[in-house]
């Protein structure tokens, strides 16, 4: 598979954009959700910008104390109990991939098969992996595509970019990354929205069972979910419908989360 860089847009004719193979633009961090995964993804002298956090609020927490700064001990439990909100709202984000999907009711599409050299523009969400590495990505500029085997792909990109101006993204991170499933791998799909910056999108829950690999048996999980959220609603409505050329399961209201 081979990409080719150009200046991402998100206006423009979605059909030009599929022909020069053009990546959307980053989401923008305008949610906590957003800022919460950029956090930990920002890397500042080899460690995560996250972790920084939490050792300034333990080290406020202890300097408050031996100091005697005013409020004594009060104020220190208060940054500690701040570092443990922090980790409480980081887990409960990681659980839901840092994002906000919510199913719409929709009328779905008759299914009709996508060209294998059709590509969609998406932002991807969810497990994506390269060679022996996997990892979990958020809101990622990717494509969706099916090939003549009816095979699916998810493909995303990671650029080089900087968090709150300090951070930099892990260099092992940077390229192209990818997810695969036919259509006898998926479990269920649900239409919704998916919010991507400050806007909510038309998006799918694609619940999946991953391929097992040698490398990542122990750690790949029974069951995996997708999020793919598309700023043009006509690219929805065509990914579902080559979604339901083979009879994909309908949607389940239990895969609704904010």
């Amino acid at each position: 598979m081979s990409s080719h860089n150009g200046a991402p847009a998100l206006s423009g004719n979605v059909r030009v954009a599929q022909r020069t193979t053009t990546f959307l633009p980053d989401a923008p961090l305008t949610s906590w959700q957003g800022w919460l995964y950029a956090l930990t993804r920002g890397q500042w002298l080899g460690m995560a910008l996250l972790r920084w956090l939490y050792l300034l609020l333990f080290a406020l927490a202890g300097g408050w104390l031996l100091l005697s700064l005013p409020g004594g001990w009060v104020i220190s439990l208060g940054w500690l109990i701040a570092a443990g909100c922090l980790w409480g709202l980081t887990r409960y984000a990681q659980r839901l991939q840092f994002t906000r999907f919510r199913p719409a009711p929709m009328s779905f599409p008759v299914p009709v098969k996508l060209s294998p050299a059709d590509k969609r523009p998406i932002y991807v969400t969810g497990a994506l992996s390269v060679e022996a590495k996997a990892r979990i990505f958020a809101t990622l500029p990717g494509f969706y595509r099916t090939f003549a085997t009816r095979e699916h792909a998810l493909i995303g990109r990671v650029q080089p970019r900087r968090v709150a101006g300090l951070g930099a993204w892990p260099e092992d991170e940077i390229g192209l990354w990818y997810a695969f499933f036919t259509p006898a791998q998926i479990d269920a799909i649900a239409p919704g929205q998916q919010q991507v910056g400050g806007r909510w999108l038309p998006a799918l829950a694609i619940t999946y069972r991953p391929a097992f690999s040698p490398e990542a048996r122990r750690r790949t999980p029974a069951t995996a979910t997708l999020y793919l959220a598309f700023p043009d609603p006509g690219d929805h409505t065509a990914v579902l419908a080559d979604l339901l050329v083979e009879g994909a399961p309908t949607p389940s209201r239990e895969q609704r989360h904010d």
